[in-house]
């Protein structure tokens, strides 16, 4: 007799899971009719604008660019050269920029016209403006500066300007010209005195004095040339006349070296004393001198001579009246 089986063994044995149904795998949605495939990158020309980007964000110099609309963009470096903040861009219009950024002709006086601006000129007209010089006198400025500015046409009505600061070369510039004006006005001063001088050198160099009645004595000292010579001969000519003398004393004493057109110059001088009636006695002929024109072949013929001053005067005392008085002595 088999044993009768327990409800509670046959309650406590359990029954496997199922296995779940695998999900039908989901179907690839279909394209849709109206989706465009993504555009493609050429990375060289994204690469051209970002140092291009690169090059307008950190260039030194100020670069402006304005489009057909008449916005104005400045780079950073414009914009410190302006002193402005770093804003939008200047969308007032091409009319509106000589009296905004306070531009000036160079002669710091009159506003800049605004079709002649380079910018402008690069807009309006696609000219190439290259190195126009601009005051700028904005009031955020604390004193105006110097600009040269270049501008070039773009595609599109559009256009792009770059300036440089160059208020420190003008500056430069002024206080050179100032200087060459200080120098150009010194110099006249110089010359005046010099002339001055020069008049007075004449004056000692070629002294004309009256050491008796009616006799003038005209001392020579150091080297005889044309221009020398000829104001020797002019001023003993003039006191010939004016004092009316007899006799005039040419006393070259001081000459240490007499060449031929030296000598020629002094019998020059001597013939027109004669010519005015007076007579005219050269004295003081050192050795050397007296030699040196034994050896060229010049003489003094047809005129007198005598060996120092004293005796020249004596000769020419002795040719006067003897009723004619005397204003100076003899030592």
């Amino acid at each position: 007799m088999s044993a009768p089986v327990s409800k509670k063994t046959t309650s406590s044995v359990k029954r496997a899971p199922r296995p779940k149904a695998a999900k039908p795998a989901a179907k690839p949605a279909a394209k849709s009719a109206t989706t465009l495939p993504a555009p493609s990158v050429d990375p060289e020309l994204e690469r051209l604008r970002a140092m291009l980007g690169m090059l307008y964000d950190n260039n030194p110099d100020s670069v402006c660019f304005s489009d057909s609309s008449g916005a104005l963009f400045m780079n950073p470096a414009a914009q410190q050269m302006m002193n402005l903040p770093q804003t939008g861009p200047n969308t007032g219009g091409i009319d509106t920029w000589t009296e905004t950024y306070g531009l000036f002709l160079p002669d710091g006086k009159t506003p800049y016209p605004t079709a002649d601006l380079p910018m402008t000129r690069a807009i309006l007209k696609r000219e190439t403006v290259r190195d126009a010089e601009l005051v700028i006198k904005a009031p955020q400025l604390e004193k105006p500066k110097w600009i040269i500015a270049s501008a070039v046409p773009m595609p599109n009505n559009q256009a792009i300007c770059v300036s440089r600061d160059i208020t420190e070369r003008k500056q430069l510039e002024q206080d050179l010209e100032q200087r060459n004006q200080e120098l150009a006005v010194q110099m006249r001063e110089n010359t005046d005195l010099i002339e001055r001088l020069r008049l007075a050198v004449d004056e000692l160099s070629t002294p004309v004095l009256e050491l008796w009645d009616d006799i003038l004595a005209l001392p020579v000292v150091g080297v005889v040339d044309t221009v020398r010579s000829a104001r020797m001969m002019e001023k003993i000519l003039s006191e010939v006349v004016s004092r009316r003398c007899r006799a005039v004393i040419l006393d070259v004493t001081g000459v240490d070296v007499i060449d031929t057109s030296t000598a020629d110059r002094f019998i020059r001088i001597a013939h027109s004393i004669e010519l005015l009636g007076a007579e005219c006695v050269i004295s003081g002929v050192q050795p050397a001198v007296a030699q040196t024109l034994t050896d060229l072949g010049v003489s003094f013929r047809g005129l007198v001579t005598k060996r120092n001053l004293k005796r020249a005067l004596d000769y020419c005392i002795s040719r006067q009246p003897q009723q004619a008085g005397h204003r100076g002595n003899v030592t």
